[in-house]
Parts: structure tokens; sequence; C-alpha cells
């Protein structure tokens, strides 16, 4: 499959299977590295607020939720001679789809009320679209009730401020999680790395006790309801092949899960129903003390 169709992706939708777009993080404490510059993006039912435009680079954005639902932040590149609202136009003709011509850049996905999150990305100079592709209580994308907005990437000189250190790596392939080692309970910084043909995402999912990925999905339901096998708490958004991103996480002991809910361009399939997914366990770090 061509890296050219990889943007033919849908929203999040109840119809059938569940496509989500993108890794979401409910976070209160983000181990953002020392010095580190944060954008900060509000979103709230149904708007983003924040800057109009950011310089090129790597940068933090975070989120945070002032709204009564699960919202997101996709940063997706323009092509030359595109605009927003030719995105609004073939989101109206081609509903549920993304046009395939957008390029995924990452951002923070599925912020719940309340709550805050955030990821690492670079960003090239140009323009982009900011949106959420979270559905409402009727399967209704965010973005199609004006959760979309424009940001420009100005050209700048390179910063040379260091990489955020990760505490792991979790490398998305067709179609498959693979995590470099064991997460521990603390602030974490989780680098993705896409080694796939297709746009990944990685959602963050505090499960239920005895609940597993598995069981999130098939008691997904839209517009921010309960969920009694776990909570939407970290990640980020899709990226392209060839991409990277990172995401800072808070975690506490427990299981967690790892899905991707990007769909199959070809057959419309969740990646998830073709093995993306992972149940994962987060220990707490023993001193020598304690584990003696």
């Amino acid at each position: 499959m061509s890296a050219q169709r990889l943007n033919r992706t849908p929203f999040r939708s109840v119809s059938g299977w569940l496509v989500l777009t993108g890794l979401c993080m409910a976070l209160s404490s983000l181990p953002l590295s020392v010095g580190a510059t944060v954008t900060t993006f509000i979103a709230e039912d149904y708007v983003f607020t924040g800057p109009e435009q950011l310089e090129s680079g790597r940068q933090t954005v975070r989120l945070l939720n002032r709204g009564r639902d699960v919202h997101q932040i996709q940063f997706l590149a323009l092509p030359s001679g595109k605009s927003i609202t030719d995105v609004e136009r073939a989101l109206a003709s081609r509903s549920p789809s993304l046009p395939n011509w957008l390029r995924r850049h990452g951002g923070v996905n599925s912020v719940a009320p309340g709550d805050e999150a955030s990821v690492s990305m670079q960003l090239e100079s140009g323009d982009y679209l900011l949106l959420c592709g979270i559905p409402d209580v009727a399967g209704r994308p965010h973005a199609m009730r004006g959760m979309v907005r424009a940001l420009r990437v100005v050209e700048a000189a390179p910063s040379g401020e260091p990489a955020p250190r990760a505490d792991a790596t979790l490398r998305l392939t067709d179609f498959a999680f693979s995590l470099s080692g064991p997460l521990h309970a603390g602030a974490r910084t989780v680098q993705l790395v896409n080694d796939g043909r297709q746009a990944h995402e990685a959602v963050v999912i505090r499960l239920a006790e005895g609940a597993s990925a598995q069981d999130f999905i098939e008691r997904y339901r839209p517009g921010g309801l309960p969920n009694s096998a776990g909570l939407e708490s970290g990640g980020a958004t899709g990226i392209d092949p060839g991409r990277q991103a990172s995401m800072h996480l808070d975690l506490e002991p427990g299981r967690y899960g790892l899905l991707c809910f990007l769909a199959d361009p070809v057959t419309g399939a969740p990646h998830f129903s073709r093995g993306m997914w992972m149940d994962i366990e987060v220990k707490m770090v023993l001193t020598p003390a304690e584990g003696s």
C-alpha cells in the first residue's frame, strides 16, 4: 500500500467498527524536559482557542479541556494550494473521511473534561489544520460542529534544545505495538516511532480491575460517556509513516491498554481488528531496600 493513501482515515464512529483518531492523555503532572517551551491550546464544546502561529522545529503542545466532552487536537499539514475551506468542503461531501492529501503530524488525544495532556512533535513550516475528530453522543465528529481551525508554522532557526529523554520507545507497525521495555509508575516520556506503511496512533487506556483493552473497545460509546472497562488517559494522535512524536504520561500503578483505532484506507477496518492493541502493566519502581 502506498503512503499516498494513508490519510483516507475516518473519524471515530460507532456504526459497525469504532474509529478513533488519536492517542489521548488525562494528565496532571507532565514530565517535560527542563526549559521546554510549552504551547497551550484550550478545548471547549466545540472550539479551540490558542495561538494562530508557531515556529518550526520541535514543539511541545499542551491541551487543556474546559468542555464537558472528551477532546483532542490533531495537527494536519496542508499541501500547497489547499486551505481549510477545501477540507471543510471535502468533509461535507465525503464524510466521515479525511482528505487523503492531508498529512498527520501528531497531536494530543482524548483529554477528559477538566484534565490536560501534552505531546512533543516536529513541525515543518507551512499551513496546518487543527481539528478534533472525537464524536459527540450522536456520533457526529466535533470537527463538524466547529472544532476546526487554521495554524501557520513559520520557519525558525534550530533552537538547539535537546529532545526530551525517553523512558521507553513504542514502535508502531502494520499492525502491532512493540514497547522497548517496561513502564514504571510516575512521570514518563514515551517516544513513538511509526515504522509502518500507514498512519498509526496510540491511545492509552487506564483499565478497570479485571478489564482488558478489548473490553474497552466492546463497551465504547461516543460522547464521553463512562466506559466501565477503563478511562482514556493518554496518548498521541495519528502520525504518518516515518514520523515520530513523544507522549508525556503521569502513570499510576495498574493495568493499561494501548490501542490504534485508525482505519485501513482500503478495507475501512480499524487497526485494532488486525491485532494493533496491547495490555501492559505499570509497576512501582522498587528501591534496593524495598526489593530486598
